[in-house]
């Protein structure tokens, strides 16, 4: 229906294809000069600014021996019906030239001219390659804001210029800048989220829900009617009854229900915590699913049928195949500081008993004033010093006062066993971060909400879980022959024989295929660069 408005007033503005304004072999004319007057210096320019397309728009016009696109009105409209939906996937449709092309279609058939004619077919060429980019790579760039985000680049098409050609002489700009979106569940349910919740905001967003004493089950106050009214607004309770003031079972499912959707222990009980994210208004909750749309073009184009995720702001991670998630843990994860960083690898190997060489940083700026104390700390905490080419020695005759950061010269390695700080098992999958998926022996950080502790590694709830689930071979691989490993103490390397891809990611906000929406603490504090970059206008330079 929506479509179907925005067609009907584009069909409106739109009275004649503005190559019949003006002659058209004066209108080649015109692109082919500014064409090749900005090809030098990357200053291909229409209506005053530098487009956005250095590259692709002069190959497509250059292609076409420099004709005008956009003879086709259907094609105009198609394209002007997706930019104006850009709106539903958290982007800004003004980016695109939109107000320069009304202004230029609003002038009539009578006065627009071949210069303007010429204007128009470039703004439009290149609203559609700026659209279709930001479908593809994002209008953010994320390594650019924040370091610490090192996920691959994702492919653009080959010969794009002849991708548009075709595009255009089948009628195809809908179905063709559709294609360019993620094609995941969780993009598309996410927009279904965002649309939601514009909607509850239209409509005046959630009530505020007082502080005082908590609510819980058998509670009986005004409160409680609020708290209903909030809840069948966000879609945790089935229906609001204004005349109930009792906190039922009913009622304490649907606080579970919110409880979980939002990452917190779910014990139906509402207290500060629970009020806190309850109350964060619809606007920032709708920033958030937008934040997160738009890293859903980063790095959802071309993930594998079957791959692991860490989300770090969700302190879990999970096995999704075929869309299916097939398995599931919590984490804990870099605290501030020692962030963990966000990449892409390829998990081939896990190791039982593993021992742990100390980074430098760790040995040095923590492990070294310990020893300068008490030289006993390596053998209390199980550890070894070595040489670079691995030639251990007596700690005891170190003269540990002499070393500082900067001229340590020794490696640190902790031994297998059950107090290692990598735990049992570590999964390995190699990376210019040295990070990787560990089992720990501090089991009672897992019980916390919040769980950022680590040094940039991801620590492991559901060890033995994940290792049977990734090895899929009960008769060889079960709690016997791991136990039987285990009992040697010694490191037991074993190759996946089939490698995975994990992703270690960074989600504040995502939705299953029931379009239940899910949120996370920013706990990085990652979210505000990116909603100020994504709330920029794109701005074009000036010609001189």
């Amino acid at each position: 229906m929506k479509h179907q408005k925005i067609t009907m007033l584009l069909a409106i503005a739109i009275f004649l294809t503005f190559t019949t304004y003006a002659q058209k072999s004066e209108v080649k004319q015109l692109i082919k000069e500014r064409v090749e007057a900005g090809i030098q210096n990357k200053s291909v320019a229409a209506a005053g600014i530098i487009l956005f397309s250095q590259n692709e728009l002069p190959k497509f016009y250059k292609n076409r021996n420099f004709s005008p696109a956009w003879e086709n009105d259907n094609n105009v409209i198609d394209l002007l019906v997706s930019l104006k939906s850009s709106y539903y996937e958290g982007l800004t449709p003004n980016d695109y030239h939109l107000e320069r092309i009304k202004s230029l279609q609003l002038k009539g058939k009578e006065a627009i001219n071949s210069e303007e004619a010429a204007d128009l077919d470039m703004l439009l060429t290149d609203a559609l390659l700026m659209y279709a980019s930001h479908l593809i790579l994002g209008k953010v760039e994320q390594s650019k804001i924040r370091p610490g985000w090192d996920m691959p680049t994702n492919r653009v098409p080959l010969n794009v210029d002849s991708l548009l050609t075709k595009s255009l002489k089948k009628g195809r700009i809908k179905e063709d800048l559709e294609s360019l979106k993620p094609q995941n569940f969780m993009y598309y349910h996410l927009k279904t989220g965002l649309e939601q919740y514009r909607e509850i905001a239209k409509n005046g967003g959630w009530p505020e829900i007082q502080g005082g004493m908590v609510l819980k089950k058998g509670s009986s106050e005004d409160r409680v009617l609020t708290l209903r009214k909030y809840l069948s607004i966000t879609g945790d309770l089935s229906s609001y009854d204004a005349t109930n003031n009792n906190f039922d079972e009913e009622l304490e499912n649907a606080v579970k229900q919110f409880q979980f959707r939002h990452n917190m222990k779910q014990d139906g009980v509402v207290g500060k915590e629970t009020i806190e994210h309850m109350n964060v208004p619809v606007e920032q909750r709708i920033d958030m699913i937008r934040i997160n749309l738009e890293r859903a073009r980063w790095v959802m184009h071309h993930l594998e049928s079957d791959f692991l995720v860490v989300n770090i702001a969700g302190f879990n991670i999970r096995r999704v195949t075929n869309d299916e998630i097939v398995f599931y843990s919590r984490v804990i994860v870099g605290k501030h500081h020692h962030e963990s960083p966000i990449f892409k690898a390829k998990m081939i190997y896990f190791e039982i008993n593993p021992t742990w060489t100390l980074p430098y940083s760790i040995a040095t700026k923590e492990t070294l004033p310990r020893l300068q104390k008490d030289p006993s700390y390596l053998k209390n905490k199980n550890m070894e010093i070595m040489t670079r080419s691995g030639e251990i020695l007596d700690p005891s005759t170190i003269d540990f006062s002499k070393y500082s950061r900067h001229n340590f010269p020794f490696t640190i390695r902790q031994k297998a066993g059950p107090h290692n700080a990598l735990g049992q098992v570590k999964f390995i999958f190699p990376n210019q971060y040295s990070v990787y998926v560990h089992d720990t022996p501090a089991r009672s950080l897992f019980d916390r909400e919040d769980r950022a502790f680590s040094h940039g590694c991801i620590r492991l709830d559901q060890k033995w879980e994940l290792l049977l689930n990734l090895t899929d071979e009960p008769d060889v691989w079960n709690m016997d022959q791991i136990n039987s490993i285990l009992k040697t103490g010694k490191t037991t390397r074993v190759n996946l024989k089939t490698p995975i891809d994990i992703v270690v990611l960074y989600w504040t906000a995502g939705a299953d295929k029931a379009d239940k929406l899910y949120f996370n603490k920013d706990v990085y504090d990652r979210d505000p660069e990116v909603l100020q970059a994504l709330d920029t206008a794109v701005r074009f330079k000036v010609v001189d």
